[in-house]
Parts: C-alpha cells; structure tokens; sequence
C-alpha cells in the first residue's frame, strides 16, 4: 500500500560523488529542491580536486539531453564529509572502486535515521555498504541514465530517463518513504518506490554485466558485440549464469528475458561503450571489474552454481 502523507521532511541531503549520475542528481536537487523559499533545506556535494574547484567557484554546470544548460550551486561542496551536519539523506553515486572508502568517511554524517540512496552498478551494493556502516537506513536502488563528467565542473545528460527505482532496507522494512518520494517529486526525478526492489535491480544487472563482460573482453561496443555470433552468444551464456543466480536468490524472471534484454540493447547506437569499457581502455585507471565478474565468481562459488563463461571472460580481460 502506497502512504499518502508524510511527517519528517528531508532538510539535509548530500550528494556523495558528482559525476555523471551525482551530477545529474545534484542538479536537479539544486534547481528544484533546495531553491525553495522559506526553507532551511541544505544540499551538500562531497568532489575532489580540479572538479570540486571548479564547483566551487562557478557552480556546477549541467547539460540535459537536449542540450540545455543550466548551472546550481550547493550550499557547501568540499571533499572533507566530516564538516558536514548529520544528513536526512546520502545518495551516493560514486564509482564501486571507491565505495568501501567514501563509507568510511560518511560515519560522521549518517545517524541512526539517514536515509542512503546508493546508484551504483552492482548487485551486491547494499552488502558492501553495510559491511561498512552499520547505522542509516540503506535504501537498495537503480537508476537509468547515460550521462558522464565532461570536464571540471561540467557533467552532461546524453541519454536515459534519468528514472530511479528504489525499495526498503532488509533491516527496516517499516521505512516511510513518503519524505523521499515527495522531495524526488519536487526536484522533478522520475521515482517509483517498490517494496522489492531486488527483481528491478537484477534486471538491471542483467543487461550491464553482461554487456561490461563482453565489451570489455572483445573491445567491441555494444551494437560489434550484437553482430558478432560468438560474442552474441557469448554474452547469452553470461546472462544465464547471471539469471541462475538471481534465481537462487529467488528472484524469478520470464523466459523472454534474455531476448528482451537483447531487443533493448539493439536500440543503443552502435558505436556505444560501456562504462566498464572505457575505463579499460585507459592504461592504468581503475575500473569496476569486481562489481561485474568478480561478484559473479564469488557468488556462484558461494551459491553452487557454475559460472564457467563468466570465469573465462574475466581471465580474458585479466582481471
């Protein structure tokens, strides 16, 4: 059942990493939620280096998939969490090679009633963040959106709704959720809220994992990937590897689903990369491998389950 009203309404919210995904939120946040008159509503950004100066002093400039600009600016952006007050709500939208880290250092701002909001790629994201805080309510989640940080300062929207799906904490399962509903509806983010969000984010990973794995293995976009028959079929092994997990998870989808998935990638253009591709393709930079086949590999180890195509994906890419 759907609540109606709500009683505690979110003053403080921060938003942990300004990239493509952060950037898209904080603006939104900026223009709509924080600019109301007569509020003591206060957003936060948590940036580093050329970014964060560029924020700083000239705001932060955002680009929609029309191309119309506009820019915000937040009541604090800093790289130091521990100036901040305790917030209502943390969206994280950090990379996943950084997530165990900014964790640490949110402690200070997440009390017993901080809502998080994690848009992250993985699927074992809520089991990340809480093997390293133990206080807050951590709303499971998944966003759909392309956009990327174009420069200091600059992030743009290139394609995708920007639309959000999120449900409750595992452990709070009596979360209100009409405080995050309504600000969502106020800074014009496209929301739903599920009681279980897990079949939404499975279904999610089971179009970006695969399609990580075998971009980043092949060097091919995603529309190269399609063409090919290997690599199609490839990329068919990998999502049944993945589907046999969330099954045993118990989360069950139709048997259409792979097709599906492949009738929705077909409708990128097809020189499009995945983000995981392109992070490979830059000698040295971190990537998001372990979100990808690495939490594959482990659970199946810790489930019974084979993931022989996954397993040699990941020894192809080298990690």
């Amino acid at each position: 059942m759907k609540p109606t009203e709500s009683t505690k309404p979110i003053e403080r919210i921060c938003v942990a990493g300004i990239g493509g995904i952060g950037g898209y939120i904080g603006f939104h946040l900026g223009r709509n939620w924080a600019s109301a008159q007569g509020s003591n509503r206060q957003l936060s950004f948590l940036a580093r280096g050329e970014h964060l100066k560029a924020i700083q002093e000239k705001g932060l400039t955002f680009y929609s998939p029309s191309g119309e600009e506009g820019v915000v600016k937040p009541h604090r952006a800093t790289d130091d969490p521990s100036i901040l007050p305790v917030q209502d709500l943390v969206v994280l939208c950090v990379k996943g090679y950084h997530l165990q880290e900014i964790c640490h250092q949110l402690h200070p701002i997440v009390g017993d009633t901080t809502a998080i909001l994690p848009l992250l790629n993985g699927i074992d994201i809520y089991e990340r963040i809480r093997s390293v805080l133990s206080k807050g309510i951590v709303l499971p989640a998944c966003i759909y959106i392309s956009s990327t940080r174009e420069g200091p300062g600059v992030v743009r929207q290139s394609g995708g709704k920007g639309n959000i799906i999120a449900g409750a904490d595992p452990r709070y399962p009596g979360y209100d959720p009409v405080p995050l509903i309504q600000m969502m509806q106020e800074a014009g983010i496209p929301f739903e809220w599920q009681e279980n969000p897990f079949p939404a984010l499975w279904s999610k990973y089971l179009f970006i994992a695969s399609f990580a794995l075998v971009t980043g293995m092949s060097g091919k976009p995603i529309g190269g990937v399609l063409a090919n028959p290997d690599l199609k079929e490839r990329l068919r092994h990998i999502m049944e590897e993945v589907l046999a997990l969330a099954r045993a998870k118990g989360v069950e989808f139709p048997s259409t689903v792979i097709e599906e998935v492949l009738a929705r990638a077909a409708a990128f253009p097809y020189d499009t990369k995945t983000s995981y591709q392109r992070d490979l393709e830059v000698p040295g930079k971190p990537n998001e491998g372990d979100l990808f086949g690495g939490t594959i590999l482990r659970m199946g180890k810790e489930l019974g389950i084979p993931t022989l195509w996954t397993e040699d994906t990941v020894g192809r890419i080298g990690g």
